[in-house]
């Protein structure tokens, strides 16, 4: 009778130890991210523009006062010790320094994009596991030219994201080079469980036969996107291919933010990439349990819709559509006042 008693107990407690444990270790995937960090590599960002500028992601590091009661945001120090200096928001790799103006309008666009499929339809006092995305600004690009090649810029981004904890990397660019430091920076990023949403091209081919990277990389962690028009058949621009192309979102006549507080319409698979981020960051920042990205990411795309008549021009056959609603009706406002 004791011995019952005695295991009886013992299993009672190894449970309540279980629990306690499955629940710290939830707990602490969950604190891991306070905000779903989404990467945005790009031709910088207008991180004022009022569509974005609650949306932009702060470097903790960066902000307060320092020993000496100067802003770090300001105090031309590497409060961090990240290797870089007053880098509040994110980086310029183009030109090396923390200025982060967007001087062509393409990552404004993106950023637009990402945010407004996040935050279009959130009630966040009625969603629990809701957390915040932010949007990390890095510059890797400016057709006012640049210091350093676009690779190199590129790499020293990807490496930066991973460094800082991005939980995505929207890539809306790419090239037929292949690159091995580029694709090593990936692969580490994949080792930190970090995704990277990438652009087909618009070169209207299939990079099956040759490849458009970083796209076409064999990597796990890297999802390859192609565009549609509104009536989800693919663009005439976009690349395609049924092993290097994963699927396919919208992303001709995209409306979105643009520099200077304005709006316009783009069209590109740089617009669809910034779709699938968008809904993935979105999915992500609904999700209680966040210790398996991996996992999360693959039960967001079965959930998505399929078009079976494009089986053969991407791999997964899932399609994405773009949703205007928010900054829409900001821009309405806009011209109403």
């Amino acid at each position: 009778m004791k011995q019952g008693l005695f295991y009886l107990k013992y299993s009672v407690v190894l449970f309540i130890l279980m629990c306690v444990a499955l629940f710290a270790i939830q707990t602490f995937a969950n604190e891991k991210f306070d905000s779903i960090v989404v990467a945005v590599i790009d031709t910088g960002i207008d991180i004022r523009h009022p569509s974005l500028k609650q949306s932009i992601w702060i470097n903790s590091g960066e902000t307060g006062l320092d020993e000496m009661g100067r802003d770090k945001a300001h105090n031309n120090k590497d409060d961090d010790g990240n290797g870089f200096i007053d880098d509040v928001y994110g980086w310029n790799f183009c030109d090396n320094n923390n200025k982060l103006s967007d001087h062509h309008g393409h990552g404004t666009h993106i950023a637009g994009i990402i945010n407004n499929q996040v935050y279009h339809n959130i009630n966040r006092t009625l969603q629990s596991f809701n957390r915040d995305v932010k949007l990390m600004v890095l510059k890797y690009h400016d057709p006012k030219g640049c210091k350093s090649g676009v690779i190199h810029s590129t790499v020293e981004a990807i490496r930066y994201a991973t460094l800082m904890g991005a939980q995505i990397i929207n890539y809306s660019s790419g090239g037929m080079t292949k690159d091995l430091a580029e694709e090593n920076a990936i692969q580490e990023a994949s080792r930190k469980g970090i995704l990277m949403i990438a652009a087909a091209g618009n070169q209207g081919r299939n990079i099956d036969q040759r490849g458009y990277y970083p796209a076409s990389y064999n990597l796990k962690n890297i999802i390859s996107v192609g565009s549609l028009n509104s009536k989800e058949k693919l663009s005439l621009y976009s690349n395609f291919g049924r092993s290097r192309v994963d699927i396919l979102a919208v992303g001709e006549q995209v409306y979105s933010s643009l520099p200077d507080g304005k709006y316009g319409i783009m069209s590109g698979t740089s617009q669809a990439t910034a779709v699938v981020s968008g809904q993935i960051a979105k999915y992500l920042s609904e999700r209680s349990d966040l210790s398996n990205l991996t996992g999360q990411v693959n039960r967001f795309l079965a959930m998505q819709p399929k078009n079976n008549k494009l089986k053969d021009k991407m791999k997964l056959g899932v399609v994405l559509k773009v949703d205007n609603r928010n900054i829409q009706s900001i821009q309405f406002k806009k011209k109403r006042s």
